[in-house]
């Protein structure tokens, strides 16, 4: 299994002290996950959300759980989003490309070039 932290930026965002204040400590066990994608049934990673909406562009957080072994089709995503492995290592990248593993604590951040 890997597992992934992904978040939306849905641009630059200012916190209120209240809001700043307001953190919540969440510990795995209270971590509900879904399908990140129903349409793929048992095939599709699992996304457990921490926070947002990420069926839309705002800002979100959530945990991903990727099955070993798992692959995705080419595919494209509708907003930007940034994620940093956490346990295991996930290979993202166009399929002819030299393997680019992304291991423990990688970032990835398409905004970065």
């Amino acid at each position: 299994m890997t597992l992934v932290s992904a978040c939306n930026d849905a641009g630059s965002i200012s916190y209120t002290d209240e809001q700043k204040q307001s953190v919540t400590v969440t510990t795995p066990d209270q971590v509900s996950y879904q399908p990140l994608n129903p349409a793929r049934g048992d095939a599709s990673p699992q996304a457990g959300v921490l926070w947002g909406d990420i069926t839309k562009d705002v800002p979100s957080g959530m945990l991903l759980k990727f099955a070993e072994g798992f692959s995705s089709p080419p595919h494209i995503h509708n907003i930007t989003y940034r994620a940093i492995v956490i346990d295991g290592e996930i290979h993202n990248d166009d399929p002819d490309a030299a393997n680019m593993w992304m291991e423990l604590g990688h970032i990835l951040d398409p905004t970065r070039r």
